[in-house]
């Protein structure tokens, strides 16, 4: 019986070792098509992990296009990117759980957009804009379902066109030049064009959450919500971010800002962009040494919208508060 006993206690004290080894550490090697967006969606349920990832990887050059055969491990819940690349056909180790993590490559990987460019306006588009100019009666207030009378300074006015009704506020100027590039603008409501005569055009009021008075502007109606497939900018470039849509002064994650860079730059929607700060040396930088320091990585952004020389972006993931003026950069490779 003592010795069944010992035997048993044994046998106790090897049953968690013999079920770790039975679990080793999951590792994932990457694919081609693969991103560390979608990779963090399906391990983790959540593609706003990556850029925390990134910021953690140094040798990570680009966040979103990321090497096949690079391995990436599974731990706790959290997603860690072995240092060194491999070929395309590197095998996983044969003590992994890789072949148990099947996934496909994403070709395609899809954001949500939450705005376009409301909340500012460039010094063209405000030329190309409409103002209401009169309504049916003397109210000064309007609201929803209000008959309105427009000037659209477009020749192409619609039957059935929708635009948002804004309010013009502050100017907006670029943070290092000082030249003005728009406006901030408050969004008021949208209105729809019904009637179409040689002078004006008659539009319905069909949603307002602000107070509409004449002398609001009508500017083209961005869609709320839409989804933008992520893409790969075609060249590098180097910008600023300008100002951004909630008059903050310090921006973070889930922030909309607008950029000094547009599609005659060469910006489309879905690009990634970086956002970073030049960091200075310190006071006990050693003399008679040239020293360029790397700069300080704040975030990642994607781009919604486009004009010609400004855009508007959603801020993806933050590691440090940003600031107008900082600069934005699309990936070198």
């Amino acid at each position: 019986m003592k010795t069944i006993c010992k035997a048993l206690a044994v046998l106790c004290l090897l049953f968690p070792l013999a079920a770790t080894a039975q679990t080793p550490e999951p590792i994932y090697t990457i694919k081609k098509g693969d991103t560390l967006w979608g990779i963090s969606e399906k391990f983790i349920k959540d593609p706003y992990y990556w850029p925390n990832l990134w910021a953690n990887n140094p040798f990570i050059t680009n966040p979103h296009f990321i090497y096949p055969g690079q391995q990436v491990a599974i731990r706790d819940g959290r997603l860690v990117l072995l240092p060194g690349h491999a070929e395309e056909t590197t095998a996983p180790p044969a003590d992994t759980a890789s072949e148990s993590l099947p996934i496909e490559p994403t070709e395609e990987i899809t954001v949500k957009g939450v705005a376009g460019n409301e909340g500012f306006v460039t010094l063209d588009a405000l030329e190309q804009a409409g103002t209401l100019v009169d309504a049916t009666d003397d109210r000064i207030m309007l609201g929803k379902h209000d008959q309105v009378f427009v000037k659209i300074n477009t020749p192409d006015v619609q039957l059935g066109a929708v635009y948002s009704l804004v309010d013009l506020g502050e100017k907006i100027k670029h943070p290092v030049s000082n030249k003005v590039l728009g406006h901030r603008v408050s969004f008021l409501g949208t209105a729809e064009i019904i009637d179409i005569s040689p002078s004006v055009a008659t539009a319905v009021i069909r949603s307002s959450v602000k107070e509409i008075t004449r002398g609001a502007l009508l500017l083209p109606l961005q869609p709320a919500n839409r989804e933008i497939v992520l893409k790969k900018a075609t060249a590098p470039l180097l910008g600023s971010v300008i100002a951004n849509s909630r008059e903050k002064l310090a921006l973070s994650q889930h922030d909309v800002i607008y950029l000094d860079l547009g599609d005659e730059d060469g910006l489309q929607v879905g690009n990634m962009v970086y956002l970073s700060r030049p960091r200075e040396t310190t006071h006990r930088v050693l003399p008679d040494h040239d020293v360029e320091l790397p700069d300080e990585l704040l975030g990642a952004a994607v781009v919604l919208s486009t004009q010609p020389r400004t855009s508007t972006a959603l801020i993806l993931k933050s590691v440090n508060p940003i600031y107008a003026g900082d600069r934005v950069s699309t990936p070198d490779e």
